[in-house]
């Protein structure tokens, strides 16, 4: 039997625009510490080996300690790893590949597949790695495996890719044969290159092909605005939209032929969320305070909040307390409450005009929130709440 840990897609060093620069360093160092949780996992699971099936990293500017540290992590793993080229990171020359640490492989430990050639793994295992060479092609990186000699071994297939399972695919996008597994007498094929976890049975049904997803998430879920500035070689393919979880995949083969038995791993060190809240009165509020200030482990959450309802300016207030929470305890959390709206009680205008606020103030701004004009109407409300609490302070 052969155990390991199949991932992909790991983007080290990844753009990140969203963000401001102390964010932004918590986040790179999160992934770094997924990395970490990977070879946490790869250690109690005891796999035989560590497969990471390209892009490993985001390109090939990035800096170069970013570069050393994957190196020297990856150096202290208890098993081997190999390590698969993708179209972030082709095998170009004066690449990352060809730069130090990574020109020189470490025996028993870390291995760049740079070859399109069978390696003999184990007795009884061979792997078929399938290195990208350039950022785009238009030929099957799996294809060179048809005139591979013919083995009893048990037969693993890697390559980074898109597998054809639809028309809308771009044709240089290092397109892969549906039924590769049957065609290429594989009994798995590691792929990479779309980001979130996907199981492909072939003709008998049996699950052979596999993308792990990425290992971290890289951005909130929904349209692309909503994620981190990162965008993929290939376009806004919702096949490069993670899936909000970070995960491996354990494959144990125990002989050829035999189906793969797949367990997905979680291994992320963030949890990215956006939830969309209505708001219909101060309790409301209140149960959505404490269920913000009682999640688990803040320091690793990134919370996107909208807001949305009608609240009365007290309660209006109030949600500074929200925005407090998030800024104050949350590894980054936003408030968008463009779609919460105030509507005073009769008491709290009453408090205004008792100020001394000119009634055709109040009159003014009431008819301005009513109008149809949002940008009008929401200033109008802003200035009424900013009033009372100012009356409210004066009381005080």
């Amino acid at each position: 039997m052969v155990c390991f840990l199949h991932t992909a897609d790991l983007h080290l060093g990844l753009r990140i625009t969203r963000f401001p620069p102390e964010i932004i360093k918590k986040v790179r160092e999160h992934r770094m510490a997924a990395l970490d949780n990977i070879l946490h996992v790869a250690k109690d699971r005891r796999v035989d080996f560590l497969l990471v099936a390209g892009d490993l990293f985001d390109d090939d500017g990035i800096d170069p300690n970013t570069i050393r540290r994957t190196f020297e992590i990856l150096e202290a793993a208890p098993m081997q790893v190999l390590v698969l080229p993708g179209n972030h990171d082709p095998l170009l020359p004066g690449g990352i590949w060809d730069r130090p640490p990574w020109n020189h492989d470490i025996p028993g430990r870390i291995r760049v597949l740079r070859e399109a050639q069978p390696i003999v793994l184990d007795d009884g295992v061979s792997l078929f790695p399938c290195p990208v060479f350039r950022k785009t092609c238009l030929n099957d990186p799996t294809e060179w495996i048809r005139q591979a000699p013919a083995t009893t071994d048990t037969r693993i297939g890697t390559a980074h890719g898109s597998l054809r399972t639809r028309e809308d695919l771009p044709l240089d996008d290092h397109l892969i044969a549906r039924h590769a597994t049957s065609e290429l007498r594989l009994d798995y094929l590691a792929l990479g290159h779309w980001h979130r976890r996907q199981l492909f049975a072939d003709p008998e049904g049996v699950e052979r092909t596999a993308y792990p997803g990425v290992h971290e998430p890289m951005g909130f879920q929904g349209t692309a605005e909503n994620r981190t500035g990162w965008a993929d070689y290939s376009g806004d393919l919702d096949l490069f939209r993670d899936a909000g979880t970070g995960e491996v995949l354990l494959v144990r083969l125990r002989s050829p032929k035999d189906p793969p038995e797949i367990e997905a791993v979680q291994v992320a060190s963030t949890i990215w969320e956006e939830q969309n809240r209505e708001l219909r009165a101060m309790q409301d509020l209140e149960r959505l305070i404490g269920e913000i200030a009682r999640k688990p482990e803040p320091d690793r959450r990134l919370l996107r909040l909208r807001l949305t309802g009608v609240l009365d300016a007290e309660g209006m207030l109030k949600v500074e307390d929200l925005r407090e929470i998030l800024s104050g305890r949350y590894l980054w959390g936003e408030l968008d409450d463009e779609g919460l709206h105030v509507e005073p009680t009769e008491e709290q205008i009453g408090s205004l005009a008792g100020h001394g606020v000119l009634q055709r103030v109040l009159d003014k701004l009431h008819g301005d929130m009513a109008l149809a004009d949002p940008p009008t109407a929401r200033i109008a409300e802003r200035s009424l709440l900013l009033l009372y609490q100012i009356a409210r302070e004066a009381e005080t």
